[in-house]
């Protein structure tokens, strides 16, 4: 579970389960809303409050403004909630966009956050080994059965520090020649194997730029659509991830049309994008 704070003054959402983290996050935002009332003279800043009498003027600019950011969130704290889920923005199902490079601490960070809640949880990958060592390491419990879809023909070879055989995990072995519409017969197949009843489910799906990087964006938009669709029916929870340096923006922006929620994901902390 998270902290979360929502901006009053415009769509501005952050978490994050490290409370001095979530404080600079929110403290940096609250400065560009309120830059205006930062003035220059000289060698002195000053600085009045938007929310009160206050005012304060010093010769040293970082520190005042260090100050004035400070006084800022000391005005917004009781808007601060704990114990929260980032999915309880879409009611604890449906997809999330979470953009951060695939191999980072923040997308390792939104993948344990997103399947800690789960009963089932499936991940296609590239990277399999690195998946059951974070969710061995990082989970409080493994979920009652995990699947891991790769294209890796060996995928725990190098994994000697996970106890593979008393985790509930299974591995599906994908050709690499397969179509779009041949992996999302074995997801679903996958999950009607799982008899997914009222489990809850989820699915991470790292891949997304590897089929960008194979089909246009229109034929990786048509796939998304018909896989949400699928997951929301049995109300799965879904991240993706993508690296927003790696792929056109173009692309991304057409894509974000697809989810319900769209996340940057970076160290411990995600926000809303």
């Amino acid at each position: 579970m998270v902290y979360r704070w929502q901006c009053r003054h415009c769509d501005f959402i952050t978490w994050s389960p490290q409370r001095p983290a979530l404080a600079d996050a929110v403290k940096s935002h609250l400065l560009d809303h309120y830059r205006n009332k930062i003035q220059r003279d000289d060698f002195r800043v000053r600085w009045a409050c938007p929310y009160c009498d206050s005012s304060s003027e010093g010769y040293d600019s970082d520190e005042s403004v260090e100050r004035f950011k400070s006084h800022l969130f000391d005005h917004v704290t009781a808007l601060l909630e704990s114990d929260v889920h980032v999915a309880n923005d879409i009611d604890g199902s449906g997809d999330v966009l979470v953009q951060a490079p695939i191999e980072s601490t923040g997308a390792n960070n939104a993948r344990v956050h997103f399947t800690a809640p789960a009963d089932i949880a499936i991940f296609v990958t590239t990277n399999p080994a690195d998946r059951v060592r974070l969710l061995d390491d990082k989970l409080t419990s493994w979920p009652a059965w995990t699947t891991i879809l790769t294209t890796k023909t060996q995928p725990f070879a190098d994994v000697t520090d996970v106890d593979l055989d008393a985790a509930p995990l299974d591995v599906a072995i994908l050709d690499k020649g397969m179509s779009m519409a041949e992996l999302g017969e074995t997801i679903s197949r996958v999950l009607d194997e799982q008899q997914t009843g009222n489990a809850r489910v989820s699915v991470g799906f790292d891949i997304l730029s590897e089929l960008l990087g194979l089909f246009d964006t229109e034929t990786v938009f048509k796939f998304v659509h018909v896989m949400n669709s699928r997951l929301e029916s049995i109300n799965a929870l879904t991240h993706y991830y993508i690296n927003p340096s790696a792929q056109p923006t173009s692309e991304i922006n057409v894509l974000k049309e697809l989810f319900d929620l769209r996340i940057r994901a970076s160290g411990p902390r995600f926000t809303s994008s």
